[in-house]
């Protein structure tokens, strides 16, 4: 189909591998997800994305081939992808589906699908509190760390989208899903809906919305 993206067909490809029906959404005026899948009986919807590289990698690719060596902060380009995408899934939500923003990163050194950058863009950035004693102590307070501002989920924000999925594998290799559950979904995905699909899923400990 024209104008597909790589994480789409990819996305299509999984779904077809473990026999999960899976449709394209129509398009209309207004936004809606890309596909609609059939987990459980139940319909659940998704919005695809993907990560391209940038200016920035290619200058990375480019100073790699020539023999040089490469250093620079990774920027969290997750963030970005969790902006607006309730858009697209609030529709669902509200007539009570679960949704799945599933998003494949296609960069060459898969620089932005870690863990860290995950949690850090759902919860916020990973903070220390340090606070000094007064003038005559030397060493400061530094508190256990938490999670700080930037964060993409909150109970007011995104709460549309019942989980976030990274795509992993590529077109050579086999293909899986690694699942991060939103505590604040207005509707809650349950893991063994997820079972059809090879998958890795990460509650955190204090989310008492998922059971394992």
């Amino acid at each position: 189909m024209p104008g597909r993206t790589i994480s789409e067909m990819l996305f299509e490809q999984l779904c077809s591998d473990c026999a999960v029906p899976c449709r394209r959404v129509p398009t209309g005026s207004l936004r809606t997800p890309d596909f609609e899948i059939c987990l459980s009986a139940k319909r659940v919807f998704c919005e695809v994305k993907q990560m391209d590289p940038n200016r920035e990698d290619q200058k990375d690719i480019e100073a790699l081939q020539s023999g040089q060596p490469v250093s620079r902060f990774v920027p969290n380009r997750f963030r970005q992808k969790l902006k607006n995408v309730s858009r697209q899934l609030k529709a669902a939500a509200s007539s009570g589906c679960p949704t799945l923003l599933v998003v494949y990163d296609n960069t060459p050194f898969k620089l932005y699908s870690g863990n860290r950058q995950i949690v850090q863009a759902m919860f916020g950035r990973h903070t220390v509190s340090v606070r000094s004693s007064g003038p005559g102590h030397k060493q400061p307070a530094v508190s256990e760390p938490f999670f700080g501002g930037d964060r993409g989920l909150t109970p007011s924000q995104n709460t549309s989208v019942s989980a976030l999925a990274l795509l992993d594998g590529g077109p050579t290799s086999v293909l899986s899903l690694r699942v991060y559950h939103n505590p604040y979904a207005s509707v809650v995905l349950r893991p063994g809906m997820l079972a059809a699909f090879p998958s890795v899923q990460e509650v955190l400990p204090e989310d008492t919305t998922v059971d394992l």
